[in-house]
């Protein structure tokens, strides 16, 4: 398969899929790495690794671009930004996204990121985790590929980058396995 990763920021997920690609934890191959952001320095870590950056100024010039590029699957990968109709209706069941919650739990707009992991500490939880899901039109809420789950330990888990910093290793062993389970598809 031809992979698309969308970004926002730095590539953290970006960055362990180029890992696993290189290790051969998958055959598809990044062709794309897309980003909303000019400055996002995953656009650093993909130049990097000669692979074509893009940034997304329309949806209708960046579904040509998908196209052109012929692109199989589309992995959102700290992706900010509500993704358009046009777009999940061309690439039906073909794009992905990682979130660093259990969904359905701590999901929908506006929970991203550190947002989720505050409000999982506010609510004192016992166990939180990562979800990789198809993305459909409603935010957060498509099929479930895989998720994993662990306990909160608040003896280490001080604060929210704590907490971040542990489901960031789920999100970046879940999101291979998920493209290496589409391949099988």
């Amino acid at each position: 398969m031809k992979i698309c990763v969308m970004i926002s920021g730095s590539g953290t997920n970006l960055q362990s899929l180029i890992d696993a690609s290189k290790e051969g934890f998958f055959r598809s191959k990044i062709e794309l790495v897309a980003s909303n952001k000019e400055n996002a320095y995953g656009l650093e870590r993909a130049k990097n690794e000669d692979i074509e950056t893009y940034i997304i100024k329309s949806e209708e010039e960046f579904i040509n671009k998908l196209q052109e590029k012929d692109i199989d699957l589309i992995v959102m990968a700290g992706y900010l930004k509500v993704i358009g109709t046009d777009l999940i209706e061309k690439y039906k069941g073909r794009i992905i996204n990682i979130h660093p919650s259990l969904l359905p739990s701590y999901g929908g707009k506006g929970m991203y990121g550190l947002k989720v992991h505050e409000a999982v500490l506010r609510n004192n939880e016992k166990i939180t985790g990562a979800t990789v899901h198809h993305v459909t039109e409603d935010v957060d809420e498509g099929p479930v590929i895989i998720s994993e789950s662990i306990y909160i330990d608040y003896e280490k888990v001080k604060s929210p980058e704590d907490l971040q910093k542990e489901v960031l290793e789920i999100e970046h062993n879940i999101l291979k396995k998920a493209i290496k389970h589409l391949e099988k598809l």
